[in-house]
């Protein structure tokens, strides 16, 4: 089920920076936690590297970490 914020999905795909920024908004949680999070929803196993690599993907803008995030929920399939 995707959640919307009345101007469009939170979960993507994302046309413009509005629209990452606008879902953005949306979330609770930030940086790695953001991404850690979007691999459990998709049923990504994770190893030590993997998550030393979101680590660095983290800091990066909010933006392009939620686009990153939202990437990943979506390749999960509709159980994501």
């Amino acid at each position: 089920m995707k959640m919307t914020n009345g101007g469009g999905s939170v979960t993507g795909p994302f046309e413009t920076l509005a629209d990452a920024r606008s879902a953005r908004a949306f979330g609770r949680v930030r940086g790695t936690d953001t991404l850690l999070l979007a691999c459990a929803e998709a049923g990504v196993a994770l190893g030590r590297f993997d998550t030393r690599v979101l680590d660095e993907l983290a800091v990066l803008d909010g933006d392009s970490v939620w686009v990153l995030a939202s990437i990943i929920r979506r390749a999960g399939g509709p159980h994501a």
